[in-house]
C-alpha cells in the first residue's frame, strides 16, 4: 500500500467531511499492526519507497488542533496540513463553498504554530480557496505566492506541497504548481502509482476508510476493487 490519505474535520459531526477521533486513533493503530509506516510526503514520494501512507488534512479546521494533534503526538506520526491562508481564525464559509457544505471553525495562527512545532508540515491550499480553473495565470500565481509568503513569514518554512482547492485544476494551474512545488494533489480517489504525474497526484478520502477492516483490505484485491467502485460512483455523481 502506497497512498496519501485526506482528512478534513476530526470530530463527531455527521458529515462526509468529519472523521471521528476514535476512528482516527484506530486507523493509526491498524496501520501500525499492518506494518505500514506513516511517512512524510518527502519519504513517501521517494521512488525507493514501496509501502507507506502519508496523512494530509485540508483547510485548517479547528478540530485538527483539538482532536487530531494529540493523537498524532501520541503515535509520533507525521502529517501535512494544506492551508488556505485568507481564512485563518475565521470559518470555512468562503466564496464558492457549496451551500450544503457544513460550517467549521478554522484554526488561528497560534494553533497552526502548535501544529508546526508538533511535527505537522504546513503546506499550501492557495490564499482564498478558489476554483483555479476560473482564474487567469496571473491570478493563479498570486493565489499561490500569497499563501506561500504568508506561511513562510509566520512559520519560517515555505510550503513544498500543494493541494488544489476542491481538487479542480487545469493546464495553467498544473504548470504553475509544477514550477513551485515538489508535488500537487487532487481529489482523484486512488493509490499512488509509479507513472503518476507529480502535478496531479491522487489521494484516498478518509470518508471511505472509516473501519479498520477496510484499511486492512487495502493491500488486497477487495480493497482495490472497493476503491475503484467508489471512484466510479464519484465520477458519475460529478457528471450529473
Amino acid at each position: 500500500m502506497k497512498a496519501v490519505l485526506t482528512f478534513h474535520a476530526v470530530d463527531h459531526a455527521r458529515s462526509p467531511m468529519s472523521y471521528p477521533p476514535e476512528a482516527f486513533r484506530a486507523l493509526i493503530e491498524t496501520l501500525q499492526e499492518m506494518g505500514t509506516p506513516i511517512l512524510t510526503l518527502d519519504a513517501l514520494l521517494d521512488p525507493a519507497t514501496q509501502d507507506g501512507v502519508a496523512l494530509t488534512f485540508d483547510d485548517g479546521l479547528a478540530s485538527m488542533h483539538e482532536a487530531a494533534l494529540p493523537i498524532l503526538k501520541a503515535f509520533d506520526a507525521p502529517a501535512h496540513l494544506f492551508l488556505p491562508t485568507a481564512y485563518v481564525g475565521q470559518d470555512n464559509a468562503w466564496p464558492g463553498q457549496p451551500a450544503t457544505a457544513p460550517r467549521y471553525a478554522m484554526m488561528n495562527w497560534d494553533q497552526i504554530e502548535a501544529l508546526h512545532d508538533g511535527g505537522v508540515c504546513i503546506e499550501s491550499h492557495t490564499h482564498r480557496h478558489p476554483d483555479l480553473r476560473a482564474l487567469s495565470l496571473s491570478q493563479i500565481t498570486e493565489e499561490m505566492e500569497t499563501a506561500d509568503r504568508i506561511i513562510a513569514d509566520q512559520l519560517g518554512r515555505r510550503p513544498r506541497y500543494f493541494a488544489y482547492p476542491y481538487g479542480f485544476h487545469n493546464g495553467a494551474a498544473r504548470e504553475e504548481a509544477g514550477r513551485r512545488y515538489r508535488a500537487s494533489f487532487t481529489t482523484r480517489l486512488a493509490d499512488l502509482g509509479d507513472e503518476d504525474d507529480a502535478a496531479q497526484l491522487p489521494r484516498l478520502d478518509s470518508h471511505y476508510l472509516r473501519h479498520p477492516w477496510l484499511i486492512r483490505q487495502m493491500n488486497h484485491t477487495f480493497g482495490h476493487g472497493y476503491i475503484g467502485l467508489r471512484r466510479f460512483i464519484r465520477q458519475i455523481r460529478n457528471r450529473s
